[in-house]
């Protein structure tokens, strides 16, 4: 599984969108963002679309964003943050 820990949702059709690799294989897995408040601002059961980090239709600011990927599996959650840039 490949997490990145950053992506440029900037439209020029590179690197757009935080995809996880390898989360197919998890299809029960849950992916969840948060902001340095801590509150929740993408959340995907299955992983069935990539973030493009946006919240609410609302395109969201540059920044450090927090994630933790449950894979469902009994292991223990994966977390880190991911850096959104423009």
């Amino acid at each position: 599984m490949i997490i990145p820990n950053a992506f440029t949702p900037n439209g020029d059709g590179v690197n757009d969108t935080w995809r996880i690799t390898g989360l197919a294989a998890y299809p029960n897995c849950t992916v969840n963002v948060f902001n340095r408040y801590g509150a929740g601002i993408f959340r995907s059961v299955g992983y069935s679309k990539d973030w493009n980090g946006s919240f609410n239709g609302y395109v969201l600011p540059s920044g450090t964003y927090y994630y933790v990927v449950d894979l469902k599996n009994g292991s223990k959650p994966l977390s880190g943050y991911v850096v959104l840039l423009k």
